[in-house]
């Protein structure tokens, strides 16, 4: 049976007096009209009466496809660049529609808007200039239908509607009964990867553990492999919540007189917190303090000087502001790691805060956690609270939810391809991202669909035989190093420049904005490669940042917006860069997000060609530089942050004179310090720490006496900012031996001031006076 492919709707925007080639183009679609790929619209098209901007703007919204018949004319034309352009470009950047451009005569187009899009026909040339235009109409449209075809390739097969699942309410005994309809999530859904369109089972788990918010559960533990599809489920047990307040749960509140605090439950927002983040460190000074920004406060002076306070300010805040928090990947935070397993946590003050969370009195909000693994510490803490906490193992998804999957990601099999499935199933145990991974190879080409045809090429690969009389540890390791190897083959298996790009990709700490991908990729078309991966779901858009980082996206800064100045005396050349009221104000772009194995996998492909790792990690940093602009109402700390990611490619690369740059960049601020000493001023003590730790490293390994005792200095003030003044004290006592061991005047005068101020930090005047 043929595949129902629904057509996609194209919009083409010209200038009236570029009709005859807007005419042209129409007869050139005529094939993917004929074959049910397209369905062009042009204004032409509106009947008579109808309001023709109303119409025109109507259909602009709709397309899904929007050509742009790039002409003098077209530039000159008010309505075709400011209104009909500007908002395809919009929706082109929000992901809901594709824009191309196609250069039909010589015009000054570079430097518009759409100058970033990858624009047709080949090399830009205008169709005007070629001595045959059929073929330049023919290049134009080889190339729509290479995007139609990525286009329709992320729509399910033989659908016309996406359908939303249903999840089964439970009833008053906890057990599954009916079912009720989920929302779709709007299109600035917080959500990461949750998808009711494509996500597959789960429900008898997410009824459980809904009916469990809705009790007294305080906190809910999803444990499982990488991939097994943790977040998506506490994603999805947070929109069921987010959807309706299920009957039982009613009843069983008003049966206990607390109905008011149910409905309180339904309307906690939701604020999600990822450990994957790599800049963050396993210490509650470190990840703490970032997921107190989450929440929606800056760390105070005394929380840095004293983590346990900023415990007691993470439960204050939980408690003041109520709200659903899902932390993923919790087992960034315990020792161990994926081949050996986990212990328990690095720093104890994470297990004091969630034990506190059980304990205390007044809970409003509620914890979802995801995590390879639960440290044995926590489980016998959380045993105490049997009614505040609940563990959930997740593994992978039965038979019938495979079924779902297969058909939710777009396969239509026939009776013999279902067996085939089968076994690819059973031999992955149902492992919802692996399966999505081969899924996607079986729909694009050479296969489009034909799970036959694949099973042919790859059949071995589904039949080796497991160990069955390994110890299970060793067991589970085995099964992890076959999911590792599969995605490992699937990443091989990508196009060329699809491939490149992710894996140098894969050297970015955090979510960055699709402009940053593209110009990962040194060679090849930037936008295809990108398609091919969103076909493959290997990228995902990460959600909108909550709570206290909402503004922190990070937009695409000019250049002029960093300039370097050389100072006259023989200190580091250092660099200025505007400050965030001088910035252009730019729409934040959307950020792209790897699924941790996904990057793990990447990452280490990567590795394995040292040039092509250096040169990515260069790229980065290169781009952090000069390409990241932060939001115009950013805290300060994300003002910087192009700086301290910069520094952490270079630190990768060991490249001392990278990070020295960047260490003493100074930064054009009211009091024109450089980045080690604005930290400070700031109030950013630990992230001054961090910093200064690394650039002593690095000065060591390089031998950099002056370098080394600089940054001895400034940890020194860092820890004296923090109240630890005789850890200070034996910082500023080595920068003091090495200053008069290098004849460093200055550098002793320092070392001596500021030991004085430590000592009378600590009463000890008549030591501060000598």
């Amino acid at each position: 049976m043929p595949n129902a492919v629904t057509p996609l709707s194209a919009f083409i925007s010209y200038s009236h007096r570029d009709e005859d080639f807007k005419d042209e183009l129409v007869i050139h679609l005529a094939t993917l009209k004929r074959q049910g790929k397209i369905s062009a619209w042009q204004d032409r098209d509106i009947e008579a009466g109808a309001e023709w901007d109303s119409e025109i703007k109507q259909q602009l919204e709709a397309a899904e496809l929007i050509l742009l018949l790039i002409t003098p004319r077209f530039l000159a034309s008010n309505y075709c660049y400011d209104l009909e352009m500007q908002r395809a470009v919009e929706r082109h950047n929000e992901g809901t529609a594709r824009v191309i451009p196609i250069i039909v005569k010589p015009c000054d187009w570079q430097g518009t808007p759409f100058s970033k899009l990858q624009v047709v026909p080949k090399d830009a040339k205008p169709i005007t200039t070629w001595d045959n235009q059929d073929e330049a109409f023919l290049n134009v449209v080889q190339g729509i239908r290479k995007a139609v075809e990525s286009l329709h390739a992320k729509k399910p097969l033989g659908t016309t509607a996406e359908a939303s699942p249903v999840v089964p309410e439970p009833s008053a005994s906890g057990n599954p009964t009916a079912v009720s309809a989920l929302p779709a999530p709007r299109a600035s859904s917080p959500f990461s990867t949750y998808n009711p369109a494509t996500f597959a089972g789960r429900d008898a788990e997410t009824a459980n553990l809904t009916a469990r918010f809705q009790g007294h559960c305080r906190i809910v533990a999803l444990v499982g492999m990488t991939g097994i599809g943790k977040t998506a489920l506490g994603e999805r047990v947070v929109a069921t919540l987010m959807g309706s307040l299920l009957p039982s749960a009613s009843l069983r509140q008003q049966q206990m007189g607390q109905q008011e605090m149910g409905q309180q439950h339904e309307s906690l927002p939701y604020c999600r917190f990822s450990l994957d983040t790599l800049s963050l460190t396993p210490d509650v000074a470190s990840s703490g303090a970032a997921l107190l920004r989450e929440l929606g406060e800056e760390p105070t002076l005394a929380d840095q000087q004293d983590p346990a306070n900023l415990v007691e300010h993470i439960l204050a805040r939980l408690r003041s502001h109520p709200c659903r928090l899902q932390i993923d990947s919790l087992e960034r935070l315990l020792r161990g790691n994926e081949q050996e397993g986990w212990s328990e946590f690095c720093d104890p003050l994470w297990l004091d805060l969630l034990q506190k969370f059980l304990a205390g009195t007044d809970c409003p909000s509620q914890l979802l956690l995801t995590s390879q693994d639960i440290p044995g510490d926590l489980d016998t803490v959380a045993s105490r609270y049997p009614q505040f906490w609940h563990c959930e193992p997740l593994q992978g998804l039965n038979t019938d939810e495979q079924s779902t999957l297969f058909q939710n990601l777009g396969l239509n099999p026939t009776d013999a391809d279902w067996d085939i499935l089968q076994r690819i199933g059973a031999f992955y145990d149902g492992h919802p991202l692996v399966l999505q991974v081969i899924i996607e190879e079986i729909r694009q080409p050479p296969f489009s669909g034909n799970i036959a045809r694949y099973w042919q090429h790859y059949e071995a690969e589904f039949t080796a035989v497991p160990a069955t009389t390994a110890h299970k540890l060793d067991r589970s390791r085995l099964f992890r190093r076959r999911v590792r190897q599969r995605v490992e083959q699937s990443i091989q298996r990508l196009p060329e420049a699809a491939r490149q790009m992710l894996c140098a990709s894969a050297v970015f700490r955090r979510p960055v904005p699709v402009e940053f991908w593209y110009d990962m990729l040194p060679k090849g078309d930037p936008q295809a490669a990108f398609d091919t991966l969103q076909d493959r779901h290997l990228v995902d858009y990460a959600p909108m940042e909550s709570g206290g980082s909402a503004s922190l996206t990070p937009q695409v800064a000019s250049r002029e917006d960093v300039h370097v100045t050389q100072r006259t005396s023989d200190e580091p050349r250092h660099t200025h860069v505007k400050t965030s009221g001088e910035r252009s104000r730019t729409t934040a772009p959307l950020l792209i997000r790897q699924h941790n194995l996904i990057r793990s996998v990447a990452y280490a492909l990567l590795k394995t060609d040292p040039p092509t790792w250096e040169a990515a990690e260069r790229q980065a940093a290169h781009l952090w530089l000069h390409d990241y602009q932060p939001a115009p109402d950013a805290p300060n700390l994300e003002t910087v942050r192009g700086y301290l990611e910069a520094f952490d490619h270079y630190c990768e690369l060991e490249d001392w004179e990278a990070t020295r740059r960047i260490f003493w960049t100074q930064l054009e601020t009211p009091t024109q310090e450089a980045l080690c000493n604005q930290l400070d001023t700031w109030g950013y003590f630990r992230e001054r720490v961090l910093l200064a730790s690394k650039h002593l490293e690095h000065a060591r390994k390089a031998g950099q006496r002056w370098d080394e005792g600089a940054a001895l200095g400034t940890l020194g003030l860092a820890y004296n900012s923090l109240g630890q003044y005789e850890r200070a004290i034996d910082l500023y006592q080595q920068r003091l031996a090495i200053a008069r061991e290098i004849g460093d005047r200055r550098g002793e005068g320092n070392a001596l001031g500021n030991m004085g101020n430590a000592y009378h930090s600590l009463g000890q005047y008549e030591r501060a006076i000598d």
